[in-house]
Protein backbone atom coordinates (compact mmCIF):
# COMPACT_ATOMS: atom_id res chain seq x y z
CA UNK A 1 0.00 0.00 0.00
CA UNK A 2 2.96 2.30 0.75
CA UNK A 3 4.39 2.24 -2.76
CA UNK A 4 0.80 3.53 -4.11
CA UNK A 5 0.14 6.64 -4.65
CA UNK A 6 -3.37 8.83 -4.67
CA UNK A 7 -4.84 10.19 -8.18
CA UNK A 8 -8.70 11.11 -6.90
CA UNK A 9 -11.65 10.93 -4.99
CA UNK A 10 -14.31 9.40 -6.27
CA UNK A 11 -18.31 10.16 -4.71
CA UNK A 12 -20.40 6.91 -5.64
CA UNK A 13 -24.41 8.11 -4.77
CA UNK A 14 -26.69 4.71 -4.69
CA UNK A 15 -30.62 4.76 -3.97
CA UNK A 16 -30.30 4.34 -0.36
CA UNK A 17 -33.23 2.47 2.17
CA UNK A 18 -36.48 4.33 2.38
CA UNK A 19 -37.19 6.03 6.02
CA UNK A 20 -39.88 4.05 7.14
CA UNK A 21 -41.46 6.82 9.27
CA UNK A 22 -42.24 8.68 6.03
CA UNK A 23 -45.34 7.70 4.37
CA UNK A 24 -45.45 10.38 1.49
CA UNK A 25 -43.16 10.17 -1.71
CA UNK A 26 -39.43 10.81 -0.99
CA UNK A 27 -36.13 9.33 -1.77
CA UNK A 28 -32.90 8.65 -0.16
CA UNK A 29 -29.32 8.54 -1.08
CA UNK A 30 -26.18 7.70 0.20
CA UNK A 31 -23.08 8.96 -0.86
CA UNK A 32 -19.61 7.11 0.07
CA UNK A 33 -16.79 8.52 -0.60
CA UNK A 34 -12.90 7.16 -1.91
CA UNK A 35 -9.78 7.89 -2.88
CA UNK A 36 -8.30 5.88 -6.16
CA UNK A 37 -5.34 4.93 -6.26
CA UNK A 38 -2.32 4.16 -8.87
CA UNK A 39 -3.59 0.86 -9.37
CA UNK A 40 -7.24 1.59 -10.25
CA UNK A 41 -8.13 0.09 -6.32
CA UNK A 42 -9.96 2.35 -4.34
CA UNK A 43 -9.78 3.01 -0.65
CA UNK A 44 -13.22 4.02 1.22
CA UNK A 45 -13.32 6.82 3.60
CA UNK A 46 -15.25 6.67 6.82
CA UNK A 47 -16.93 9.50 5.83
CA UNK A 48 -20.43 8.39 4.37
CA UNK A 49 -22.85 10.93 4.21
CA UNK A 50 -27.02 11.14 2.83
CA UNK A 51 -29.52 12.81 2.03
CA UNK A 52 -33.53 12.48 1.87
CA UNK A 53 -35.84 14.49 -0.38
CA UNK A 54 -39.63 14.77 0.19
CA UNK A 55 -42.63 16.60 -1.17
CA UNK A 56 -45.02 17.24 1.42
CA UNK A 57 -48.61 17.17 0.88
CA UNK A 58 -48.64 14.79 -1.91
CA UNK A 59 -49.21 10.90 -1.52
CA UNK A 60 -49.02 10.19 -5.95
CA UNK A 61 -45.76 9.69 -7.85
CA UNK A 62 -43.13 12.60 -7.93
CA UNK A 63 -41.03 13.22 -10.98
CA UNK A 64 -37.40 13.72 -10.02
CA UNK A 65 -36.56 14.36 -13.47
CA UNK A 66 -33.65 17.08 -13.18
CA UNK A 67 -30.53 18.06 -14.96
CA UNK A 68 -27.00 15.62 -14.17
CA UNK A 69 -25.31 18.76 -13.54
CA UNK A 70 -27.65 20.17 -11.06
CA UNK A 71 -27.62 16.33 -9.45
CA UNK A 72 -23.81 16.77 -9.19
CA UNK A 73 -23.78 19.94 -8.20
CA UNK A 74 -26.08 19.22 -5.21
CA UNK A 75 -24.13 15.92 -4.28
CA UNK A 76 -20.74 18.14 -3.95
CA UNK A 77 -22.10 20.76 -2.01
CA UNK A 78 -23.09 18.47 0.53
CA UNK A 79 -19.83 16.39 0.69
CA UNK A 80 -17.69 19.89 0.84
CA UNK A 81 -16.34 21.20 4.10
CA UNK A 82 -18.97 23.23 6.64
CA UNK A 83 -15.91 25.84 6.01
CA UNK A 84 -18.21 29.45 5.81
CA UNK A 85 -15.00 31.16 4.56
CA UNK A 86 -14.60 28.61 1.88
CA UNK A 87 -17.50 26.96 1.00
CA UNK A 88 -16.37 25.02 -2.24
CA UNK A 89 -13.37 23.08 -0.57
CA UNK A 90 -13.73 19.25 0.37
CA UNK A 91 -12.42 18.25 3.69
CA UNK A 92 -8.79 17.64 2.40
CA UNK A 93 -7.31 17.13 5.84
CA UNK A 94 -9.52 15.02 7.22
CA UNK A 95 -9.37 13.12 3.99
CA UNK A 96 -5.56 12.92 4.20
CA UNK A 97 -6.37 11.58 7.77
CA UNK A 98 -8.56 8.49 6.80
CA UNK A 99 -6.05 7.87 3.65
CA UNK A 100 -3.07 7.57 6.52
CA UNK A 101 -5.18 5.55 8.59
CA UNK A 102 -4.83 3.16 5.88
CA UNK A 103 -1.46 3.23 5.15
CA UNK A 104 -1.48 5.94 1.94
CA UNK A 105 1.00 8.32 2.64
CA UNK A 106 -0.67 11.62 1.45
CA UNK A 107 -1.08 15.23 2.39
CA UNK A 108 -3.82 17.63 2.48
CA UNK A 109 -2.09 19.78 -0.32
CA UNK A 110 -1.75 16.51 -2.22
CA UNK A 111 -5.21 16.06 -2.31
CA UNK A 112 -6.66 19.14 -3.21
CA UNK A 113 -4.91 19.05 -6.58
CA UNK A 114 -6.44 16.18 -7.99
CA UNK A 115 -9.51 15.59 -10.12
CA UNK A 116 -12.77 14.22 -8.44
CA UNK A 117 -15.39 11.75 -9.73
CA UNK A 118 -19.06 11.54 -8.82
CA UNK A 119 -21.03 8.40 -9.85
CA UNK A 120 -24.89 8.01 -9.85
CA UNK A 121 -26.16 4.26 -9.44
CA UNK A 122 -28.28 2.72 -11.97
CA UNK A 123 -31.20 2.82 -9.94
CA UNK A 124 -30.45 6.83 -9.40
CA UNK A 125 -30.10 8.02 -12.98
CA UNK A 126 -33.30 6.03 -13.45
CA UNK A 127 -35.11 8.24 -10.75
CA UNK A 128 -33.40 11.33 -12.11
CA UNK A 129 -34.89 10.58 -15.53
CA UNK A 130 -31.06 10.89 -17.26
Amino acid sequence: MRSLSVTGLVIMCELDEPVPENTGPHMSMKMTQYLRLSDDSMIRLDMDRGVTGFHHGRRDVVSRKQPAADVINEVLALVRDDDRENPDSFPWEAYAEAAQLRGISVDADALRDLPHTVLLSDELTEIYEF
